[in-house]
């Protein structure tokens, strides 16, 4: 992987996972072992990424399930599993948004994420869930930058997997809780929808 100290502000995309992308891809979940720290207690692993095409929060269906790659000049810098139309037909529910940490703090995770929200718009979803554990401040500083809000949630939140009863007794809490992007305001609290 390169590293992101280039200038030269790359050419982003966000595209759906190919069976070509499996070793890119891995090597992004790889790279992040505070990410997988924070999630599960656990480094990470190669059966990080194959877990991604079957875990499912319970009562999802695994139509709604979609894995995207994130791009900056041909190369895949990251991984994205998003849930559509789940928990409601109006909620896209993003589990995983995971940037190469060589390539954080350049923007290309900005961009890729207003990718995601205009595809969301486009679709018709006018609200999006996003998955961060509990005190990994990288995830957290990049959502309240960019209007997510921490929902009002009483018990913490499975994103798009079960939590298994082995993870729950991690210091670190594999918990998550729930974000809500509400683009027209700053950092409100609750739930809000697009206008």
């Amino acid at each position: 992987m390169k590293p992101a100290a280039s200038s030269a502000r790359p050419a982003v995309a966000l595209r759906a996972f190919a069976p070509a992308d499996a070793e890119a891809a891995l090597r992004v979940l790889l790279a992040d072992e505070d990410f997988a720290v924070a999630s599960t207690g656990y480094l990470p692993a190669a059966g990080d990424l194959q877990s991604l095409f079957y875990a499912l929060p319970e009562g999802a269906s695994p139509d709604v399930k979609q894995i995207l790659v994130a791009v900056a000049d041909d190369e895949i810098v990251g991984v994205v599993d998003a849930l559509l139309g789940w928990p409601a037909s109006e909620t896209v529910t993003v589990g995983l948004f995971l940037i190469h940490p060589r390539c954080r703090r350049t923007g290309i995770g900005s961009r890729v994420l207003g990718m995601g929200v205009d595809r969301m718009r486009a679709g018709g979803f006018r609200q999006v869930r996003a998955g961060c554990p509990r005190g990994w401040e990288p995830g957290e500083r990049f959502l309240a930058g960019h209007g997510f809000a921490p929902a009002a949630a009483r018990e913490p939140v499975a994103m798009n997997r079960v939590i298994h009863p082995h993870e729950a007794e991690h210091p670190a809490a594999a918990i998550l809780r729930q974000i809500i992007w509400c683009p027209r305001r700053a950092a409100p609290r609750g739930v809000e929808v697009w206008a």
